[in-house]
């Protein structure tokens, strides 16, 4: 399901300037959390939720909250 309210593009975009800050390509990230880079783009760009499993691998990783990058 395709998520485009604002608060879901809010949070999306801190996801991506998160990666960003840390210095992380889509792929380093991917790498990290064990999942394809395509699949990473598509959360970032709201086109997939990512599994809740998923979403905390990410936070994890970008040493964030899922609240934080996703609500």
């Amino acid at each position: 399901m395709k998520h485009t309210d604002e608060k879901t593009v809010v949070a999306r975009k801190k996801l991506v300037v998160t990666r960003k800050e840390l210095g992380l390509s889509q792929q380093q990230l991917a790498n990290k959390v064990g999942i394809h880079r395509a699949y990473l783009s598509n959360v970032e760009s709201g086109k997939h939720n990512p599994s809740l499993e998923t979403a905390a691998k990410i936070a994890r990783e970008l040493n964030r909250t899922v609240e934080d990058l996703f609500l």
